[in-house]
């Protein structure tokens, strides 16, 4: 999980645009993978009778639901969109489903709470001789949508967060998750690479991926360009992966260089296999399982 804090609402603005349209268009084009690895789990009744519509939809075995609701402000708008996984008495899904919504949602009505959360609220009546205070507005955002649905992960990203009118306060959490289909499992980078690795030469590679959008990386701002470099692209932002390559994802500001929009940095499974280690799940998937 990223926070991040951005001061300006038009640069906000921005990065939630990008966030939802070109930046994030490669990672949207769900790209179907065959690893012969398929989910077995005992079912249960959870949603098991849900009603298909024109916002639901399947890829790659699994089916999702758009849910969306609005509080009509046409300045100040509050609103959700939620493409989520359907259980359909799948109980790693369920679990799937639990740990991408807030805790106090109830996953057999989900369009309930969000019509009950972002209804328009009546304006309070005004008293007399009560001073008129100007009050705070606020926009809010949350989205939760896949990235990429593979045979045995599944990628979902979240965006959740508010930005007041008077540009004091603005707070976005944005998470790129990826899942382990057959246990529900929130997979980590922490053992992906071995102990005895080039870490240098490995950030630069991933940094290089990104020059065109952040230009060539000028250390010469740091005392420690090196060292900033290896903490920057590897203790921050969130990671993804599909059949060929390996991507790191960050947020507006959360990298040197990048000016309110999002950031994708990717290197291919052939040249960084030198430097993974063996016993991690990625390597497995990518050269032992195929």
């Amino acid at each position: 999980m990223r926070k991040i804090l951005i001061s300006i609402v038009v640069v906000l603005c921005a990065a939630l645009v990008v966030a939802c349209s070109n930046s994030k268009s490669e990672k949207k084009a769900v790209e179907l993978q065959n690893d012969n690895d398929t989910a077995n789990v005992e079912g249960v009744d959870t949603l098991a009778d849900f009603e298909y519509d024109e916002n639901t939809y399947e890829i790659n075995g699994i089916t999702f639901h758009i849910y969306e609701a609005s509080d009509g402000d046409e300045e100040y708008e509050s609103s959700a969109s939620l493409t989520l996984p359907v259980p359909n008495g799948d109980k790693v899904l369920e679990k799937i489903l639990r740990q991408v919504l807030r805790d106090d949602i109830d996953i057999n009505d989900i369009q309930g709470y969000l019509d009950k959360t972002y209804a328009p609220e009546a304006a309070p009546a005004a008293q007399s001789g009560d001073e008129e205070e100007e009050e705070i507005k606020a926009s809010t955002i949350w989205r939760i949508e896949p990235v990429l649905v593979l045979d045995k992960y599944l990628v979902m990203e979240v965006v959740d967060g508010y930005m007041d009118q008077f540009m004091a306060h603005h707070d976005i959490l944005q998470s790129t998750i990826v899942f382990d289909r057959t246990t529900g499992d929130i997979m980590t980078r922490d053992d992906m690479f071995d102990e005895d690795a080039d870490w240098l030469k490995i950030a630069r590679k991933f940094r290089e991926s990104a020059n065109e959008d952040l230009g060539e990386f000028d250390g010469s701002d740091f005392a420690d360009p090196d060292g900033f470099l290896i903490d920057e692209v590897f203790n921050r932002g969130d990671f993804y992966f599909n059949d060929d390559s390996l991507f790191f994802v960050y947020g507006p500001y959360e990298i040197n260089y990048a000016f309110g929009f999002d950031v994708k940095m990717g290197v291919s499974k052939e040249w960084i296999k030198p430097y993974m280690n063996k016993e991690d799940y990625l390597y497995k998937y990518w050269f032992r399982n195929k």
